[in-house]
């Protein structure tokens, strides 16, 4: 059994991902992929650790992806779920950004599947863009947790290195989140799995990420009249239309985050290029690059 584990991270790509699987779940099943709604998947990981904690490892495994539904003729399984690492309240503790908890699930998804190959899918954003979304709406909220941040930038590879840690025969594939609009194609190859024909259903809503409002519509009536051939083909005729008709403006900053919390999203912003560098450089992690990037 191979798993491809898209494990977010919170606060990128909004549920698109996993809009994308569920919208396409009885195709994913129809060229035997299973893909499972993630909160069953949990629920499962949650039976099979209260029920079968001291079971042998192996049979626990079999009993856990035949309870998911994996069969011989579905032997790739495909999930969504940042829930996996933790809740969005416990990407920033007292212990660090994306610490508290990790190791544990991390291991714990190791011991659940000895047998299977896994890969891990990983999005990493800039500061001003991560932590506004991680924030909840309560002015407290901000002067309660950014001081829990420390360092100069958000330690992503710190984070990737946990995987790699307790997840050592892991394949590890990682984005920037600002790339989504040109890496999207190989993700979702990478969630569907090589040879693979990519679901239709949805693929518009990654092609127009980054288009602005007439180049959405011209798009889309242009592709009623000229479908595109493949997942490549179709982020390629979106550039054209942004390059054409504009793209979408840059988010608006929270209003109710005051200055100082603004300055230091970006002081982390400025080392989030070397952040990435680092990432790029650790072994064992494919990273996946815009063109020219």
């Amino acid at each position: 059994m191979h798993l491809v584990l898209h494990l977010g991270a919170h606060g990128t790509d909004e549920g698109l991902i996993a809009g994308w699987i569920a919208r396409n779940r009885s195709e994913f099943e129809r060229q035997g992929v299973l893909a499972p709604p993630p909160r069953l998947f949990l629920r499962r990981l949650s039976e099979a650790l209260d029920q079968q904690r001291d079971a042998d490892p192996f049979t626990r495994e079999e009993a856990l992806l035949r309870g998911l539904g994996a069969s011989g003729q579905r032997r790739w399984l495909a999930l969504s779920a940042p829930g996996l690492i933790g809740a969005p309240a416990d990407v920033i503790t007292p212990e660090g950004f994306y610490v508290t908890d990790v190791a544990r699930r991390l291991y714990g998804l190791r011991s659940f599947f000895p047998r299977c190959r896994i890969t891990v899918l990983l999005a990493v954003r800039c500061a001003s863009g991560i932590l506004p979304a991680l924030l909840p709406d309560d002015p407290e909220a901000a002067p309660a947790r950014l001081p829990m941040l420390r360092g100069e930038t958000l330690p992503w590879a710190q984070l990737i290195a946990a995987i790699r840690r307790h997840l050592p025969q892991a394949r590890v594939v990682v984005w920037r989140h600002e790339d989504l609009p040109q890496v999207w194609p190989a993700i979702l190859a990478h969630l569907a799995g090589p040879e693979r024909i990519l679901p239709a259903a949805g693929l518009l809503d990654f092609a127009a990420l980054d288009l602005s409002a007439e180049a959405r519509l011209r798009l889309r009536r242009y592709l009623t009249q000229t479908p595109p051939g493949t997942a490549g083909q179709l982020r390629r005729t979106a550039q054209v239309f942004a390059e054409r008709y504009g793209t979408a403006p840059l988010p608006v900053p929270r209003a109710d985050l005051p200055d100082w919390a603004l300055s230091a999203m970006q002081r982390f912003d400025r080392g989030y290029a070397t952040e990435w560098a680092d990432i790029c450089g650790t072994e064992g992690v494919d990273t996946l690059q815009p063109q020219g990037g």
